[in-house]
C-alpha cells in the first residue's frame, strides 16, 4: 500500500493529463471534474503516507533506467519532502476548484487542465525524486508546463513576451542548478540522493563553486532580489489558477532545493561562509518587495511583490543555520502558501466582480462584498504577522533564529523591516474595502466555486495559527536531515 500511495501521488495527475489530452473533444465539460479528482487523489495519497513516516519508515520506489551510468528512476518520501509535497498537493486542489468558477469553458479547456496537472506533477516529482537525473527532469517540467499556460491563457497582449521572459530567467537559474548537479554526479559516480547524503568529497574550491551555483540557482526560483525580475510580470499576466500555483507552491521549490542540496549535503563548516550573505540577501528582498508593494497600483502586482518580500523572510531564516531559523523558514513555506493563495484568490474575486484591478479605481467594497472583505482581512493580518494567524508563528521562529546568531544587527533589521509588510498589507485592504466607493463602480455576482475555497483558506489561516503543533512536528523531523544545521546555542 505504501508503494501504491507513493505511485498515486504522481500517477493520478499524469493519468488525468493523458486522458484530457487524448480525449479532449469528449471531455470538454468534464475536464475540471477529472482534474479535481486527480488532485484530490494526489492529496489523499500524501496524507495517507504521514502515518508511515510517523512509524519511522520512508516509502520509496525505484526502477533501474540507465544501469551503465548508475541512473535510476527513484521516488522517496521523507520528513524533509513532506511539508513541500503536502503544500503542492493542497494548493493544486484549491487552484483547480477555483478554476471551476474562473475559467470559461471552450474547446481548449481539457488542455488547460491537462497542463495544470503536468505543472503539479513537475512540482511533486521534484520533491519526491531520489536521484539527480529525475530531479532535474521534474524541475524543468514545472517550468515548461507553467510557461505554456502563461503563453496560451495569460491576460493581455504581452503574455507571449512575459512567458518568454519567465522562461529565460528561470531557465538560467535551472542551468546553474544543473551544473551543480553534474559536479556532484562526477564526484560520487552515482545520481542517488542516498550517496550524496552519505557525504561528498570535493576540493574546497569546488565546494564553494557548487554551493554558490545552488544558492543562486534556487534563489531565482524563489524570486529573491535581484533575480526576481520574472515574477511580477508572470504573476500579473498568468491566469489566476496558475498564479495561485506559482505563488503558493512553485516558489517553495527554491526553498526545498536549498534545504535538500547545500544545507542537506554539506557540513556546517562548509556552508557557514554563505550564512551572512544569505541573511543580508533575505533582508534586502524583504524590504525591496515591501517597498514595491507600497508603490504598485495594480492589485495583482501588489501581491506579487509581496511574494518577493516573503521569500526574503525564508532566505533569512535559512541563512541563520539555527534550529529555530530553519524550522521557521520551513513552516513559513506552508503558511505563505495558505496566505498567498488566499490573497490572490481575493484579488481574483475583486477583479471578477468589478472588472478593475487598479487600486485607485476601487474602494468601498466592504459592504458590497462582505465575505471577500473578511477573507482578505484575514489574509492581510496573516501576512503582516499578526497573532493568532499562522504566519505569526513562523516569523517568530525566524526572528528567534536570527537572535540566536552573532549578527544581532541583521536580526534587528529584518524585525523592523517587517513593519513595511504591515504598511502595504493594511493599505491594500483599507483602500479596496474601506475607502469611498468610486462613482460608476458596479459589483457583479461571484461564483461559489471561487468564493468557497477562498473562505476555507481564510479559516485555515486562523486555525493553523491557533493549532500549529502538527506542522511544528513536521518541521522538527525535517531538520534531522539538515547536515549544515548549527545545533549549539549562539549559532554562527
Amino acid at each position: 500500500m505504501e508503494t501504491l500511495w507513493l505511485a498515486l501521488i504522481l500517477g493520478a495527475p499524469i493519468l488525468a493529463a493523458i486522458l484530457l489530452t487524448l480525449l479532449r473533444d469528449r471531455l470538454t465539460n468534464r475536464a475540471v471534474w477529472i482534474a479535481g479528482a486527480a488532485a484530490a487523489i494526489s492529496l489523499l495519497a500524501t496524507i495517507a503516507l504521514v502515518p508511515v513516516l510517523q512509524r519511522g519508515a520512508e516509502p520509496s520506489l525505484s526502477v533501474r533506467w540507465i544501469p551503465a551510468a548508475s541512473i535510476s528512476l527513484a521516488l522517496h518520501l521523507d520528513w524533509l519532502t513532506l511539508p513541500f509535497l503536502f503544500t503542492e498537493a493542497a494548493v493544486t486542489l484549491v487552484a483547480v476548484i477555483y478554476a471551476a468558477g474562473y475559467h470559461h469553458v471552450d474547446a481548449r479547456t481539457p488542455l488547460f487542465y491537462a497542463l495544470l496537472m503536468l505543472f503539479a506533477v513537475g512540482m511533486s516529482g521534484t520533491t519526491l525524486a531520489d536521484d539527480l537525473f529525475l530531479f532535474y527532469i521534474f524541475w524543468e517540467l514545472m517550468l515548461i508546463a507553467s510557461c505554456i499556460l502563461i503563453a496560451l491563457w495569460g491576460e493581455g497582449e504581452r503574455r507571449g513576451a512575459v512567458a518568454l521572459k519567465y522562461f529565460i530567467f528561470t531557465h538560467l537559474g535551472s542551468l546553474m542548478v544543473l551544473v551543480g548537479l553534474i559536479v556532484l554526479y562526477n564526484a560520487t559516480g552515482t545520481d542517488s540522493f542516498a550517496a550524496l547524503r552519505a557525504g561528498v568529497n570535493l576540493a574546497p574550491s569546488l565546494v564553494t563553486l557548487v554551493i554558490t551555483l545552488f544558492i543562486i540557482g534556487f534563489c531565482v526560483k524563489m524570486a529573491i532580489f535581484p533575480v526576481h525580475l520574472w515574477l511580477p510580470d508572470a504573476h500579473s499576466v498568468a491566469p489566476m489558477p496558475v498564479t495561485i500555483m506559482l505563488a503558493a507552491a512553485m516558489l517553495s521549490m527554491g526553498t526545498y532545493g536549498i534545504l535538500r542540496f547545500p544545507l542537506g549535503i554539506f557540513t556546517a563548516q562548509e556552508i557557514t561562509g554563505f550564512a551572512v550573505p544569505m541573511m543580508i540577501a533575505g533582508i534586502i528582498s524583504e524590504v525591496y518587495g515591501a517597498l514595491m508593494a507600497l508603490a504598485e497600483d495594480d492589485i495583482k502586482r501588489i501581491i506579487a511583490y509581496s511574494s518577493v518580500s516573503q521569500m526574503g523572510y525564508i532566505l533569512f531564516g535559512l541563512g541563520t543555520l539555527t534550529h529555530d531559523g530553519v524550522a521557521g523558514a520551513t513552516l513559513h513555506v506552508i503558511y505563505h502558501a495558505i496566505v498567498k493563495a488566499l490573497l490572490f484568490m481575493c484579488v481574483g474575486l475583486v477583479i471578477r466582480a468589478t472588472g478593475r484591478r487598479r487600486i485607485g479605481e476601487l474602494g468601498g467594497l466592504g459592504g458590497a462584498m462582505p465575505l471577500v472583505a473578511i477573507a482578505a482581512g484575514f489574509g492581510v493580518l496573516a501576512i503582516a504577522g499578526a497573532p493568532p494567524f499562522c504566519i505569526f508563528a513562523s516569523e517568530w521562529m525566524i526572528f528567534s533564529g536570527g537572535f540566536h546568531t552573532a549578527h544581532l544587527s541583521l536580526s534587528i533589521l529584518t524585525l523592523f523591516g517587517s513593519l513595511l509588510t504591515v504598511a502595504y498589507a493594511l493599505l491594500f485592504w483599507g483602500r479596496i474595502f474601506l475607502e469611498t466607493r468610486p462613482e460608476g463602480l458596479k459589483v457583479g455576482r461571484l461564483p461559489w466555486a471561487m468564493l468557497a475555497p477562498t473562505l476555507v483558506l481564510a479559516a485555515f489561516a486562523l486555525l493553523e495559527g491557533i493549532f500549529p503543533a502538527a506542522l511544528f512536528g513536521w518541521a522538527d523531523h525535517a531538520l534531522e536531515l539538515i547536515k549544515s544545521l548549527v545545533h549549539v546555542s549562539g549559532g554562527l
